[in-house]
């Protein structure tokens, strides 16, 4: 699940990401780094870095062809100790923008069915919420 937001008054995305964390220790295992071990005594003293790198090789948002690089804020496991909540900002000037591309593709390298809900806020009108897959993991607005 991520929620996306404009926030107006900073001229910046806030993303809400939640990932399962059984799914993300398998991704992490995958890009060569040791378990994160989240939510334990044991957790690995590099799982923020690791968190920034795998988001930021996953999601991506694009302004007019430009890669924004995210502000990773924080992270907190969600009630029941199953997920992880990751929370970053893009910020960047979008006074002129003329067209945005979200794409997501964590976890899609492990599993052929997965699918990762997008719930967008770009503006005070404009409100999308869409499911990506393998096949189709971007989205776009164009204003």
């Amino acid at each position: 699940m991520c929620e996306l937001r404009y926030n107006e008054s900073s001229s910046s995305y806030e993303v809400a990401l939640k990932i399962f964390i059984d799914d993300l220790e398998v991704g992490i295992k995958k890009e060569g780094w040791s378990p994160l071990n989240l939510g334990t005594k044991n957790e690995n003293e590099l799982t923020e870095e690791h968190l920034i790198s795998y988001i930021n090789k996953y999601l991506t948002i694009d302004v007019d062809g430009k890669r924004w690089s995210p502000q990773f804020i924080g992270k907190e496991l969600s009630e029941d100790y199953q997920a992880v909540w990751c929370y970053l900002k893009y910020q960047g000037d979008v006074s002129r923008a003329k067209k945005y591309v979200v794409t997501n593709r964590i976890l899609f390298d492990i599993f052929e069915d997965q699918r990762n809900i997008m719930d967008i806020k770009m503006n005070k009108t404009h409100k999308a919420y869409t499911i990506l897959d393998p096949d189709h993991p971007s989205w776009s607005y164009t204003f």
